[in-house]
């Protein structure tokens, strides 16, 4: 039974990325986000919720020099959004 529980808790969290992804890409304009390598690699199931996203191509990641990284979704992590209203 917890396994059932980590399994929801890891979707809400990636679920929760992608729609923040999502918000700030049309706020935006469509600039990528800039998040510090802390935010990203800070703790270990956040860390792995990007890579997944990164790896599924729902969201982009290119690092920038001083630690930080370019986020940005992608247009399936777009698409992602818009199918199952995950942002609402």
């Amino acid at each position: 039974m917890e396994r059932m529980g980590q399994f929801n808790r890891r979707r809400g969290l990636r679920r929760e990325l992608l729609g923040r992804l999502y918000d700030s890409w049309f706020e935006r304009g469509g600039e990528p986000c800039i998040l510090s390598g802390d935010e990203i690699n800070g703790e270990t199931e956040k860390k792995l919720a990007y890579r997944y996203l990164a790896e599924k191509g729902m969201v982009r990641m290119s690092p920038v020099g001083d630690g930080s990284f370019e986020v940005s979704i992608t247009v399936q992590g777009i698409d992602r959004i818009e199918m199952t209203g995950d942002n609402e």
